[in-house]
């Protein structure tokens, strides 16, 4: 069964605009929530994109999938008695893209409770802890190297790289240890 070139332009229009919400569905998601929680304009952002997503092969193959799709659904329409224009119409309000899904509302909740518990005091007692463990890891282990070559005496001839051996070894050790703080912060968190 072939369609009207005026239907087979409304389908290939409606895929091209009803593509751009799939794929924002499938990408954008979690970046929309993020820019929208620090206050950027959400379609500021997807103007941006859609330039760039409407010429990708994937927009193009989301939209032939479409086109596909509902040409199919369509002719079933029409053999049960619709008009091309009923079954378009009806095509296009069934295949039309919704956002209320169970993966997004799932999304959403999720988003929704990790701003709640969202606490910036958080990441900076975190960072202080590693930058404090780091600081106090380089003077140990730099004092240790200095110590161990011999002292200032030494330290021209050869001591300089114990000293900076004991420095490097003091900074790992002492995020190591920041990241063992920052664990049990979060798992405090949990609690």
């Amino acid at each position: 069964m072939n369609f009207s070139d005026e239907i087979r332009e409304k389908i290939k229009q409606f895929a091209k605009e009803q593509s751009q919400h799939y794929l924002e569905e499938a990408e954008m998601t979690y970046l929309e929530k993020l820019q929208h929680k620090i206050g950027q304009t959400k379609s500021k952002f997807i103007n941006k994109l859609s330039k760039l997503k409407s010429r990708s092969d994937v927009s193009l193959d989301v939209q032939n999938d479409l086109i596909l799709y509902m040409s199919d659904y369509m002719k079933d329409l029409m053999e049960k008695g619709f008009s091309e224009q009923e079954a378009f119409e009806r095509a296009k309000e069934e295949l039309k893209y919704s956002s209320e899904s169970i993966r997004t509302a799932d999304l959403h909740d999720r988003f929704v409770e990790y701003y709640k518990n969202y606490d910036p005091a958080d990441y900076e007692v975190i960072g202080l802890f590693d930058a404090g463990f780091m600081f106090l890891g380089l003077s140990i282990g730099a004092l240790a190297g200095f110590i161990t070559s011999g002292g200032r005496e030494m330290f021209i001839f050869g001591g300089w790289i114990d000293t900076l051996i004991g420095g490097v070894a003091g900074v790992i050790i002492g995020l190591g240890i920041g990241q063992i703080s920052h664990a049990i912060i979060v798992l405090k968190k949990k609690r």
